[in-house]
């Protein structure tokens, strides 16, 4: 199973972010352990590098980014993806490139906590959600 992996989850792990870290990092250790590919766009990188720099420390966000890259496969968008997700229907442009990063990348799933700026699109999950479907599908 790949999923792509929304920021949010991730930096739910580096900041300790209750309630949340304990199903964010129930996925990181499912990928630590290869039961699910996760995937992180590259656009990600900088901004979690950015937050966590700014709340921990250059030296824990760098720490933290050779974390990421030892965790997971990194996946990009080129100029035409950016021109695709201009054209999505969504609020935030940000989640707009998420999706169509998840959608190029040959994603299962993007695992998310703003699932409602998604509306109804297919393939988006919560990590309770998506940690119950790996569960459900013996992985």
């Amino acid at each position: 199973m790949k999923v792509l992996v929304d920021t949010n989850i991730v930096l739910d792990i580096a900041l300790n972010k209750a309630p949340f870290v304990e199903h964010a990092a129930l996925l990181w250790r499912l990928a630590e352990q290869n039961e699910i590919t996760a995937c992180l766009s590259n656009t990600s990188i900088t901004d979690i590098f950015y937050i966590v720099h700014k709340h921990a420390g250059k030296e824990k966000a760098r720490g933290f980014i050779a974390d990421i890259l030892d965790t997971f496969s990194l996946v990009d968008i080129n100029e035409e993806g950016f021109r695709e997700a201009l054209n999505e229907d969504m609020a935030d442009f940000e989640d707009a490139v998420q999706y169509v990063i998840c959608i190029r990348n040959g994603c299962d799933f993007l695992a998310t906590r703003n699932k409602a700026d998604y509306g109804d699109r297919p393939k988006v999950m919560d990590p309770v959600e998506l940690i119950e479907r790996i569960k459900t599908a013996g992985i």
